[in-house]
């Protein structure tokens, strides 16, 4: 097997690399907090001091970071892998950021030719866990189905969805998606809290529902319900990022915005109100605090 390089080890990143290695593929790992590298070496990943020096070992190099800047930092930076990769090699960039940085970068690349696939991920942390990830994969049909394989460690439902740059829309457009309906059912379940309906009989009526929802089913049964709104997981603050790329996306290409942009006012209130780092679901906290009712179930 090729050794992968993989950048990012946080809270989708650590478990991803996690399978990679689990399933035999040779890791060399790098991540900005030292610290985050030791349970990867512990499971034997070989540690780098730096972009650079994971490409110059890897033919194939995965980053999962947080936001458009860190990735064009990581490839274009000081001691970035633009520095260090070799001709033929590939980058998976599995962080959600601008398609159009995606498609710079891209073009950057080639000229050095260099391969790169945009791949960002969705169904969260115990999804990255189980191997179980959805994966929007835009790039060449001949690198994909190189790459194909490794994809198939970290998730479970692969798509290629066109051209590069093609997978981060689709990401976009997906938390666009689930941002706008953590949004809608945040006031809609504070309003029949507020309006005398128990919190455990409006969740179960409403999923029996034309108004039921993966949200619902998910967020809001999980989180907002059982009030786990703990930190390490995908925050307000993320979401927020993400919408921010849907509405300069939509700028770019003239496409009004409406509902993504309230969603984004929310997610501001939120994370004016303290629930930054929370886990999303978070957003309804302040229309609790307003209407003085908490949508909490009694069952254990």
């Amino acid at each position: 097997m090729e050794r992968i390089g993989f950048i990012g080890l946080g809270a989708m990143g650590k478990p991803m690399a996690t399978n990679l290695i689990k399933k035999g593929f040779p890791l060399v790992v790098f991540d900005l907090f030292s610290e985050k590298m030791e349970p990867l070496r512990a499971l034997g990943a070989e540690g780098a001091n730096s972009c650079k020096e994971v490409a110059e070992g890897c033919p194939i190099i995965i980053t999962m970071l947080p936001s458009s800047p860190d990735v064009r930092e990581a490839v274009l930076g000081k001691n970035g892998f633009i520095e260090g990769l070799q001709k033929g090699s590939t980058l998976i960039d599995m962080s959600t950021i601008d398609p159009i940085m995606t498609r710079e970068i891209a073009v950057i690349l080639k000229e050095k030719e260099v391969e790169m696939l945009d791949a960002p991920v969705a169904r969260g942390v115990a999804a990255a866990i189980a191997g179980t990830l959805v994966i929007y994969v835009g790039g060449k049909k001949d690198v994909f189905e190189k790459c194909r394989p490794i994809l198939q460690v970290m998730g479970t439902d692969i798509y290629h969805v066109g051209d590069i740059g093609a997978g981060e829309v689709c990401k976009i457009v997906n938390n666009l998606m689930v941002a706008t309906t953590t949004a809608a059912l945040a006031e809609a379940m504070v309003l029949g809290v507020k309006a005398g309906v128990h919190p455990d009989i409006l969740f179960e009526a409403l999923s029996s529902g034309s108004g039921n929802s993966f949200v619902l089913q998910n967020h809001y049964k999980n989180h907002v319900l059982k009030g786990k709104f703990e930190e390490g997981v995908f925050p307000v603050d993320y979401m927020l990022k993400d919408l921010g790329l849907a509405l300069s996306t939509g700028s770019a290409l003239r496409v009004p915005m409406h509902f993504a942009a309230l969603a984004a006012q929310h997610y501001i209130l939120a994370g004016a109100s303290g629930e930054g780092k929370k886990y999303h679901p978070a957003v309804i906290r302040p229309f609790e605090k307003l209407a003085g009712v908490e949508v909490r179930s009694e069952k254990k």
